[in-house]
């Protein structure tokens, strides 16, 4: 995980505090949903971003490392391929559908 810190503090007391402060273990993978890679319905349809994703700093720095990126893009890769072959939008195809074709390509989720 690549951590940046958003601000560091020096307390009243001389210590240094960091806003952001992420090395905390992680025990196991955490989901990134489908949702996260598309915007809301209302404000534009078929159009999948799985590089710029709306979320916490925090969360971000997770995110942005090169084994994530490689799985948002495949996602993305094989959600426009589905909707394109049931000619659907983005919003409209079938999770279920998704899902078990990521799982026969390999993709852990």
């Amino acid at each position: 995980m690549g951590s940046h810190h958003a601000q560091r503090y020096i307390t009243q007391k001389g210590s240094v505090l960091n806003e952001g402060n992420v090395e905390a273990k992680v025990h196991k993978p955490f989901p990134l949903s489908y949702k996260s890679i598309i915007p809301k319905v209302e404000k534009c349809t078929n159009l999948l971003i799985p590089v710029c994703l709306g979320t916490s700093h925090t969360a971000f720095d997770s995110i942005r490392m090169e084994p994530v990126f490689m799985v948002l893009r495949q996602s993305a890769a094989t959600a426009a391929s589905i909707a394109i072959k049931n000619k659907k939008i983005l919003h409209k195809i079938d999770y279920n559908e998704l899902k078990e074709q990521l799982l026969k390509d390999n993709q852990k989720l």
